[in-house]
């Protein structure tokens, strides 16, 4: 699920976003209120595509399976919207659960980012790129 979900923030995706996350799931971001349920989940990924949200990169460092319940931690980096028409690397750490769904997909149920930039950091014009990728992403089974 993490590497859909890279893929999907960076082709643009919004409904493959979407889709990842359960009917009540909860997105928890910085400097933002609790973002629940499918419509509001959608409006802030609409937003944050919109605003320049892309060269998304996920490292698992940690990924534990508890029966229908599982999490991952890792680390992420990406490019956000800083300012009008710039666009900011941003780096931290993030937290997800998922759980089995009863037609056996998985879902996001949790979705957690915590930053490591203060909110004083350089900004880069749009037009700049990320650096090289972390390391191959780690997939759980949509079904089974």
């Amino acid at each position: 699920m993490t590497q859909d979900f890279a893929l999907a923030c960076n082709t643009k995706q919004l409904d493959d976003i979407v889709d990842l996350y359960g009917p009540d799931a909860i997105i928890l971001r910085p400097n933002v209120p609790p973002i629940r349920g499918t419509a509001a989940i959608r409006e802030f990924f609409v937003v944050a595509l919109d605003s320049g949200l892309g060269e998304v990169e996920m490292e698992p460092l940690r990924l534990e399976l508890f029966g229908d319940i599982a999490y991952e931690a890792g680390r992420y980096k990406m490019l956000v919207a800083a300012a009008m028409g710039k666009r900011r690397e941003e780096r931290g750490k993030y937290l997800t659960v998922v759980q089995r769904q009863a037609n056996g997909d998985w879902k996001l149920v949790a979705d957690c980012l915590s930053s490591d930039l203060g909110l004083g950091v350089n900004v880069e014009p749009i037009a700049k790129t990320a650096a090289p990728s972390l390391s191959p992403l780690t997939r759980l089974p949509r079904k089974g």
